[in-house]
């Protein structure tokens, strides 16, 4: 089992949204398990009709298990621990318990162990994280396998990604790489800006980015992701080349 956590410290860059996407390509044939620590709930409501309350509980008390907040959704391969709004407020809670403990309530909900308390086995966990920076974001990230950052093309955006990857280093996780949301090929400013991306990051810069495009935007609007709502575009088949990159980065 592999975990990926997608974080960027900035809001509105497609972040939840190309967890969707993810999710659904990724479980054509592995079983995926998202957990959704965005007090907002975007990602839980397009999974599921009515999510879940109860992840707060497993983060601020040591005998609550994250099932709590488990559900099941349309897709046969996708599960989701989901969130509400009462995530917003536990942050103070979180932040006065132990250290020790802040770890393992963090920990139980990524990890797996000898005696897991999900009934399945799940091939990735997606964590899709707030934009806030606090204690449980920086635990969670200090757990999962790999960090990706989604980015949204601008130099201000650009100037801020040493500030993402110096918290992504300070909590002793793995960066998997950065990727561009809503890139427009025939922008020359575009161009530019992902070739600046790819200079100050290197390797780090994935190769691969979803455009922007009506199909990515409206398909949410419909509950459904980009490969369900048009398939055959060009959207749908950057989304696969990326799922493609980030499964070979986390191999």
């Amino acid at each position: 089992m592999k975990s990926m956590a997608f974080y960027n410290n900035k809001g509105g860059v497609g972040k939840t949204t190309s967890v969707i996407n993810i999710a659904y390509q990724l479980a054509a044939d592995k079983k995926i398990l998202i957990v959704d620590l965005d007090g907002q709930a975007n990602c839980s409501r397009f999974f599921v009709d009515e999510p879940k309350a109860g992840l707060e509980q497993a983060l601020t008390k040591t005998m609550v298990s994250p099932a709590i907040a488990l559900s099941p959704t349309r897709y046969p391969n996708i599960d989701i621990i989901s969130a509400t709004p009462a995530l917003n407020d536990i942050v103070s809670i979180f932040y006065a318990l132990p250290e020790e403990t802040q770890r393992h309530n963090a920990e139980k909900i990524i990890k797996e162990t000898e005696k897991p308390w999900h009934a399945v086995k799940y091939d990735y966990i997606l964590v899709d994280l707030p934009p806030a920076l606090n204690k449980i974001t920086e635990n969670i990230i200090s757990i999962c396998d790999y960090v990706f950052v989604p980015i949204e093309l601008g130099t201000f955006a650009i100037q801020g990604i040493p500030t993402v990857t110096n918290i992504i280093s300070d909590c002793g996780a793995k960066f998997g790489g950065c990727f561009v949301n809503k890139f427009d090929r025939e922008n020359p400013s575009d161009i530019q800006l992902m070739e600046m991306l790819k200079s100050s990051l290197g390797t780090k810069a994935l190769n691969s980015f979803i455009p922007f495009s009506r199909v990515v935007k409206n398909s949410v609007s419909y509950k459904l992701t980009a490969p369900e709502y048009m398939g055959w575009t060009f959207a749908a088949e950057c989304i696969a080349n990326l799922v493609k990159e980030i499964a070979e980065i986390c191999e």
